[in-house]
């Protein structure tokens, strides 16, 4: 769960031993009490037991773009082309592809913030939330 552009909402957490950041003290609820095993004296087998691969954000950090965007299939059948284009000439000289992201790593946010000691986290969490301005 990744802390929106309104600053002001951000908070944190954790959830069976990780440290989460959400946009909003609802998003922190929904997952620390309405996802929990009970809800209210109440099993819940199902909430918050999702399939497939989650937190994307942990999944790919350390990865170069160029993978990154292929493991996401945004590439074309020709395997280097991506599917989102800046604009709609389709002259293949002006075409954005798989290596023109190469060379450039994604630090997750969320991995570097577990990262930090509790009282670096404190801070950046301070800092993070008297840095907001609206331009």
């Amino acid at each position: 769960m990744i802390p929106c552009l309104v600053h002001e909402d951000f908070c944190t957490a954790e959830v069976n031993g990780q440290v989460y950041t959400y946009c909003h003290p609802l998003c922190r609820w929904t997952h620390q009490v309405a996802f929990a095993r009970e809800y209210q004296g109440v099993p819940t087998p199902n909430m918050g037991r999702f399939s497939g691969r989650r937190q994307w954000e942990e999944m790919y950090h350390g990865w170069d773009w160029a993978d990154i965007v292929r493991d996401l299939e945004f590439v074309r059948p020709d395997g280097k082309t991506l599917v989102a284009q800046p604009n709609l000439n389709f002259d293949e000289k002006g075409m954005w592809t798989v290596d023109m992201l190469r060379g450039y790593h994604y630090e997750s946010p969320l991995v570097n913030f577990r990262r930090m000691t509790p009282e670096q986290r404190k801070q950046h969490e301070e800092e993070y939330l008297k840095g907001f301005t609206i331009r």
